[in-house]
């Protein structure tokens, strides 16, 4: 991809994180509402619209879904081992490390990025991502298995539903999928500017482990993705998007799971912040020369 384009296609994203942040400076913003809207509504709506609409092969759906899981897993083992080379307790960077921001910047780069069929992509990454993140990332935040988190959020639903319409070849009444795509478009501008207000909410407290953290979820995300295109073959756009996913930063979420569980949300908010600002320069050079 040549330089204008890397421009074209991460430039909008950070512009609207960024006036997300900003606006959160000047207005007192209900981030909860926000968020509902988006987690119940328009992400759902953008994932059911963005499979129901198009045809992937079932193959690369596959491939996708596993190397969406072969890279959160793969950078979790990679940490786990270093931690025991160096002896040193890694019980923070976890969840930082391994769960990426797979919607509010995953779906809007991969749409600008390589168009719809990016997109597409890019959602079942997301719902693979989001249904790992809500299983073994709760385990991780909590200490113990809750079951009941797994299965909350709709986006699973939404793959599933759109998937199936798409390889049954069933249509969706015009009268139902007009208003369900007008939900869809709001889901990525939201996406951006909810993460921006988000990021107003978490702080940079010391750099070591929020450092360390980054280090694992971008440059090691980076290599367990490279590694599982290369050994599996993977090609065009989900060897694109899979790509683009593994130096995504560290999930906002991740924060909002360790303040809950009390699992050094500290060190979790801090590497969201470094990932997140490193991932500006992460990401164009990815796009540039690594896909």
């Amino acid at each position: 991809m040549n330089f204008l384009a890397v421009v074209e296609t991460v430039f909008p994203v950070f512009v609207l994180i960024a006036v997300g942040y900003g606006f959160g400076a000047v207005r007192q913003i209900d981030l909860f509402s926000l968020t509902e809207i988006v987690v119940y509504l328009g992400g759902p709506a953008l994932v059911f619209t963005s499979l129901a609409g198009g045809h992937m092969e079932p193959g690369d759906v596959a491939l996708t879904a596993f190397g969406t899981a072969f890279i959160v897993g793969g950078v979790g083992l990679l940490l786990r081992a270093c931690a025991r080379l160096s002896g040193r307790d890694a019980a923070g960077l976890y969840l930082p490390a391994m769960f990426f921001n797979a919607g509010n910047m995953l779906l809007p780069l991969s749409l600008f990025a390589f168009g719809q069929p990016g997109l597409r992509y890019g959602v079942i990454v997301f719902s693979i991502a989001a249904l790992l993140q809500s299983s073994l990332g709760v385990a991780i935040a909590s200490g113990r298995v809750r079951l009941d988190e797994t299965f909350k959020l709709p986006y699973v639903y939404a793959a599933v539903a759109g998937l199936a319409l798409q390889y049954t070849g069933s249509e969706v009444p015009r009268v139902v999928m007009r208003p369900l795509a007008l939900l869809a478009e709001l889901a990525v501008p939201l996406m951006l500017i909810s993460l921006g207000l988000r990021l107003r909410s978490v702080s940079l407290q010391e750099w070591r482990g929020p450092a360390v953290a980054a280090t694992f979820r971008l440059v090691g995300g980076y290599l367990v993705g490279r590694t599982f295109v290369d050994l599996f073959g993977v090609e065009g756009i989900p060897r694109d998007v899979l790509l683009l996913a593994s130096v995504m930063p560290a999930a906002v979420v991740n924060f909002v799971f360790a303040e809950k569980y009390g699992n050094e949300s500290g060190i979790v908010a801090g590497a969201v912040v470094v990932s997140t600002v490193v991932s500006a320069i992460a990401i164009p050079l990815v796009l540039a020369f690594g896909i």
